[in-house]
């Protein structure tokens, strides 16, 4: 049996999206919390963007998409580099250009 996608109504003010260059991910027994936020150069904190709360079988099958869809387009696009080996938010502000930020 093929699962049909449900339709999706989107409002036309919202066809732009909300950038988000940071997410936190934090859960319970019951449900995934994902904060999407946004820092900018030289903000001492990042602003909320938007807070998307899920069970646990929709994290699963989120992180399981997700690592689809990436694998798809790293065999269009090449490999994406490990987070680590760039700057962690990639902001080249003065001063800074030379630093990586490590874990």
């Amino acid at each position: 049996m093929v699962k049909q996608r449900p339709r999706i109504n989107v409002k036309p003010e919202d066809t732009d999206g909300t950038y988000s260059n940071l997410v936190l991910v934090a859960f319970s027994r019951a449900e995934f919390v994902l904060d999407f936020a946004r820092i900018m150069p030289g903000a001492s904190a990042a602003s909320l963007k938007s807070r998307v709360i899920m069970s646990p079988h929709a994290a699963k099958a989120f992180a399981k998409q997700l690592s689809k869809q990436i694998e798809t387009y790293e065999t269009k696009n090449g490999a994406l580099a490990d987070s680590r080996e760039q700057n962690a938010i990639g902001f080249n502000t003065p001063g800074n250009e030379d630093r990586t930020d490590q874990d």
